[in-house]
């Protein structure tokens, strides 16, 4: 069976938060003077770019470990372990569709706040930074990496076992044409688990785990950011309606202290 080629790799941008809309909606954020929505906006941003590298890094390691195990000779422990790197491409290659999914819309909102802005003013503008959290987008992410993580570790151990297994099948078969053979056994050594290509696929499995897992507690974090700064605005939405309800409730009261005040004159 023919083996799938590498993935590559697009070259490096420049940050998203140089880009376009994003640049221009910063632009515009610190005109307003709403530099926490600034810092928002730049702490979204720079997740994706990280993410996009990091992940970017992790595809690339496979592949180049794919390429080595490629001029290796043919065996079953080859296939088992060129076939776990595949599928552990493939996952990565989904999670980085779902952050560049998790991006468009990024940008889509980050378009729509500008227009927000011109057409509706400061406090819409606010909403629209709000809107562009995309919680439920962040969720499904650490989701998913949490999932390929366990799946990295799965794998590690599946090759180990598979490499345990082969190494002592080979030692009875070996056993057993010297016993034909009218020759003595010999003891099944114990493998070496740190040696051959079932330690280096092992081993670049285990750092792409630990990038993994290093996004995952990024994007834990940026979601607890997202939490306060959303439980602050709640609060200062709060406080702005308590103070119009106040200011409606008190208009009456002067309008009836002034009426008593011309019944007085007359």
């Amino acid at each position: 069976m023919e083996e799938e080629k590498s993935v590559e790799i697009p070259e490096t941008r420049e940050p998203l938060r140089e880009q376009g809309s994003i640049r221009t909606l910063l632009e515009l954020l610190e005109q307003q003077g709403m530099e926490q929505e600034k810092g928002d906006v730049l702490r979204m941003a720079d997740y994706i770019d990280s993410m996009e590298t990091q992940l970017g890094t992790v595809l690339k390691e496979l592949g180049e470990v794919k390429n080595q195990l490629s001029v290796m000779q043919e065996s079953k422990t080859k296939r088992f372990a060129v076939n776990t790197i595949q599928k552990v491409e493939h996952q990565v290659e989904t999670l980085r569709s779902q952050v560049g999914e998790w991006k468009r819309k990024f940008v889509e909102r980050a378009e729509q706040a500008v227009f927000d802005l011109k057409e509706k003013g400061k406090d819409a503008l606010a909403t629209a930074v709000k809107g562009m959290h995309l919680t439920q987008g962040l969720q499904k992410i650490q989701s998913s990496l949490h999932t390929v993580m366990l799946s990295m570790d799965q794998k590690i151990d599946r090759l180990g076992n598979m490499a345990e297994e082969l190494h002592v099948a080979r030692g009875h078969l070996k056993n057993a044409f010297w016993e034909m053979n009218g020759k003595d056994t010999a003891k099944i050594t114990e493998r070496n688990p740190e040696q051959g290509m079932i330690f280096q696929t092992q081993k670049v499995l285990f750092q792409s785990m630990r990038s993994i897992h290093r996004l995952e507690q990024k994007t834990e974090r940026l979601q607890q950011q997202i939490g306060k700064l959303e439980e602050r605005q709640g609060k200062t939405i709060s406080l702005k309606d308590t103070l119009q309800e106040l200011r409606q409730e008190s208009h009456p009261l002067k309008s009836g202290k002034e009426e008593k005040q011309k019944a007085a004159v007359r």
